[in-house]
């Protein structure tokens, strides 16, 4: 399966570089010293579940560069929202999937009038990554999962070869009858997450 990672943070790189690992052509899209470094050194990946490193990741910051693909795991930072969501537009095909992995409730509804309703599909990712330094991604705990599903909470081949995709790679994956009703139950977590961590000035650890 062809896949795009728009873009290779700590959610995107994590998940990209699994499926890079079992055999799917994987395409990262980054800016900066993270792409320099990718592109000369390749990506590396430290978790608990596993260390990797791709010598010959494909990674680039033009999307037009690599053509129309059958998925694309969208997981920018919100204020990148739009822009990343318009440069999507190169990787579009007749059947492509644009599951977004944004923290939030409304990254669907923002993505939409940009690139059309019916590419873009719901979804939730379970993960704690960073990029730790320049073409490396830090992994933190054991817990790495994804979630996603069609607006309409039909099952569809498009997400569910990729749920087998995510299967070969040993990626806990779920399709949802619900993925909205997923999103706000994510998004309730945060928040009362981020209540304790401002009250405190402290970290989820330290609590």
């Amino acid at each position: 399966m062809k896949i795009a990672i728009m873009a290779a943070g700590g959610v995107g790189g994590y998940f990209g570089a699994r499926l890079a690992a079992a055999g799917e052509e994987v395409h990262f899209i980054a800016r900066g010293a993270h792409l320099e470094a990718i592109q000369k050194t390749g990506l590396h990946l430290e978790s608990a579940l596993g260390d990797l490193h791709l010598e010959s990741a494909r990674a680039t910051d033009d999307p037009a560069t690599i053509g129309a693909v059958d998925v694309v795991l969208f997981a920018v930072k919100l204020w990148d929202t739009e822009a990343a969501s318009a440069a999507c537009k190169a990787l579009l095909g007749d059947n492509t999937s644009v599951i977004m992995l944004q923290n939030g409730v409304d990254g669907v509804s923002r993505l939409a009038p940009i690139l059309g309703s019916d590419p873009v599909v719901g979804g939730v990712a379970y993960i704690s990554a960073f990029i730790e330094r320049p073409g490396v991604i830090r992994h933190h705990g054991r817990f790495a999962r994804l979630q996603f599903g069609e607006t309409d909470g039909g099952e569809t081949a498009r997400l569910g070869d990729f749920l087998k995709v995510c299967q070969r790679a040993d990626i806990e994956a779920e399709l949802s009858a619900n993925i909205e009703l997923a999103q706000w139950q994510k998004f309730v977590f945060l928040v009362g997450l981020s209540g304790d961590t401002t009250v405190t000035r402290g970290g989820i650890g330290a609590i």
